[in-house]
């Protein structure tokens, strides 16, 4: 058998959303290729999503490369076909070992691992240092199941079980991970970065992948991967995929103040996303001169209740500030929000519509509820709590644009995505913005055809079901 490692982006059977076919490459996969790099091991990399493969030309790639160890990602919208691929090339390679990593498998590894046979193992947490030290010991011949971070299968008896060994290791200082393999990906328009890890806020829709403690890139690191970015790869945007950049004003201004002396703010157009309560004039202008295109904060919900519950730490007040802060500093912004938060009903969430009317962001999201695994609301829909109803246990459908994953006792599923529809609309046409809003639907399109191919499968059948009495069999006709 060879020794050669493969690190694959699965495609999306079917692209819908705007993630199914980015133009930059996977910032995980990246990392962790540069870090197996900068311990002389090398890795292959297929982004099947940036490549435009599908997921007859992956396996068939996968295959004739012929991998010692195949690993692989997955949200959880993306877990199924993840695990369809796996399938296929363990029927074809029964030697591969096959290992999955990426927020699913973190929150539910005892699940996946039951759940997808094909999945050899699972990375939990943070891949970088447990993927080398299970490459490692793969390749000399060991067993990796006692490694940190590494969850892995055993027979009890008859039984299967599953050892969990807890999250895998993390530096204190992420320069420790070096920089990304960005050489071993198709050429993108545009890179992401991370310069800091963890989330300090308690969303009770966020899984905080990363944790609560704030983990920091030097200044100095950001931006030599920066210069990089632009010299080997001719790099012209940049998205921080930092989960709150501005957590820490100082720290913001240090880079920013490192990109202008180094001349990147004339050469790169930067995105990030913010939190309302952690910006101010000052912050917003110095991220305006050292090259911030947009940035883009969750607003969630408009009703004063729903905001104090989801523990996200804003007002109505603070998110109207922090709009004021993003004009004045003539930055241009996008502003999120969520339809189906905990108890919520149709007043709650047009009040979310009309707080998103009046921010009138430069863009603007509106997702629906989705629960994912290791949030609140995953432990509040699976207990049936707040009002909730899992509708599915298709890992496909837990997709906050297009997903059909819960619905509420006051609000069905129908109701969310005509609302959803609604704020857009409401966004658009209340402020005037005519043009935008065509450009929007002609962007989204086959978004927007989706939606309303469900919204209409569910009137027909809705129509369909009063045929039925409530046993859910035909009733028989008299005559």
């Amino acid at each position: 058998m060879n020794d050669r490692i493969l690190l694959v982006n699965p495609p999306a059977e079917v692209p819908r959303e705007c993630y199914d076919t980015p133009n930059y490459p996977h910032i995980g996969l990246g990392y962790i290729a540069g870090y197996l790099k900068s311990h002389n091991q090398s890795a292959t990399i297929i982004d099947s999503k940036l490549a435009r493969k599908s997921v007859r030309q992956t396996i068939h790639e996968i295959i004739e490369f012929n991998p010692r160890i195949l690993g692989l990602t997955a949200m959880t919208h993306m877990v199924a076909t993840t695990g369809k691929i796996a399938s296929a090339v363990k029927a074809a390679l029964p030697d591969t070992t096959i290992v999955l990593g990426g927020f699913h498998g973190t929150f539910l590894p005892d699940r996946t691992l039951r759940e997808f046979p094909s999945f050899d193992y699972l990375i939990v947490g943070e891949g970088e240092i447990a993927f080398l030290d299970f490459v490692q010991h793969i390749l000399a011949g060991k067993d990796p199941a006692a490694i940190q971070g590494v969850a892995s299968r055993f027979k009890k008896g008859d039984e299967t079980q599953i050892r969990l060994n807890g999250r895998g290791k993390i530096p204190d200082h992420l320069d420790e991970l070096g920089m990304p393999a960005w050489e071993l990906f198709p050429k993108a328009e545009m890179y992401p970065i991370m310069s800091q890890r963890g989330c300090p806020f308690g969303c009770n829709f966020c899984s905080r992948p990363y944790g609560r403690t704030l983990r920091q890139r030097s200044p100095e690191h950001v931006v030599a991967e920066l210069t990089r970015s632009v010299e080997q790869f001719g790099c012209s945007a940049v998205d921080f995929y930092d989960e709150t950049f501005t957590v820490r004003k100082d720290y913001v201004s240090d880079v920013c103040e490192h990109i202008i002396t180094a001349g990147l703010h004339k050469k790169l157009r930067f995105w990030s996303y913010v939190h309302a309560n952690t910006i101010d004039l000052p912050t917003a202008k110095k991220m305006k001169s050292a090259g911030f295109a947009e940035v883009g904060f969750g607003v969630e919900s408009g009703n004063p209740e729903i905001m104090k519950r989801m523990q996200k730490g804003v007002t109505r007040e603070d998110v109207l500030r922090a709009a004021k802060v993003f004009r004045d500093a003539n930055l241009k912004f996008g502003a999120y929000f969520i339809i189906g938060h905990p108890h919520e009903n149709r007043l709650t969430a047009l009040d979310s519509i009309d707080l998103a009317a009046k921010v009138n962001p430069d863009s603007v999201a509106f997702g629906i509820m989705t629960p994912y695994p290791g949030t609140q609301v995953w432990e509040m829909a699976t207990r049936g709590e707040a009002g909730y109803k899992m509708l599915t246990t298709n890992w496909e459908d837990f997709n906050k644009q297009i997903g059909s994953a819960l619905e509420l006792e006051n609000l069905s599923r129908k109701q969310m995505e005509i609302l959803q529809l609604r704020g857009y609309l409401t966004v658009y046409l209340r402020n005037f913005r005519f043009r935008e809003m065509a450009e929007a639907i002609w962007t989204n399109k086959k978004r927007i055809v989706f939606i309303l191919k469900k919204l209409v499968t569910r009137k027909s059948a809705a129509a369909s079901s009063s045929w039925l009495d409530g046993t859910g069999k035909q009733p028989i006709l008299a005559g």
